[in-house]
């Protein structure tokens, strides 16, 4: 167990050092652009690193998070893991195959003592409401509530959740 959480720890320090290198290389470019092009929404701020959402969910561990950034650009703030979650979940929706697998799934995605993905909350501890008829189990810790919702969920509907980044507040 030591080995897989000095693994863990390794990685978390490769990325935190790609991230420094490339925020680095990035304000030397923003330098050298015009104002306008400064301010875009989908750059990452002072305050916070971005990481790949399939990096690796242990990372996500003891932080906060601050915002999504899609793969099409798109930014979403989210002060909460449970708004990070609700975020990916609706973006999955809006793909009328992808929203029909998730509600085929309700009730068959089970935790030890809860539903994780039902069509009701009553079974739930922390349920959140993602469309009609369609709740997500949220009380867990934020490197459980990520595993849930990839490797449980969008896996299970075929969801591409490579290109989305999850922005996290640096400590």
């Amino acid at each position: 167990m030591d080995i897989i959480r000095e693994l863990y720890r390794l990685r978390e320090e490769l990325i935190r050092e790609i991230d420094e290198k490339i925020d680095k290389i990035t304000s030397e470019i923003e330098k050298e652009l015009p104002n306008e092009k400064r301010n875009d929404s989908t750059t990452e701020k002072n305050y916070e690193s971005i990481y790949p959402l399939d990096v690796g969910v242990g990372i996500f561990k003891g932080k906060r998070p601050t915002g999504i950034v899609f793969k099409d650009g798109a930014r979403k703030e989210t002060p909460t893991w449970k708004r990070v979650v609700e975020e990916i979940l609706k973006d999955c929706c809006k793909d009328r195959f992808k929203r029909q697998r998730l509600m085929d799934l309700r009730g068959k995605i089970l935790g030890r003592n809860r539903v994780l993905l039902g069509s009701e909350t009553g079974k739930m501890r922390s349920p959140l409401k993602i469309d009609d008829a369609l709740y997500v189990e949220t009380h867990y810790d934020a490197e459980t509530l990520m595993r849930i919702l990839t490797t449980r969920i969008l896996d299970e509907v075929d969801y591409d959740y490579r290109s989305i980044r999850i922005a996290v507040k640096t400590e």
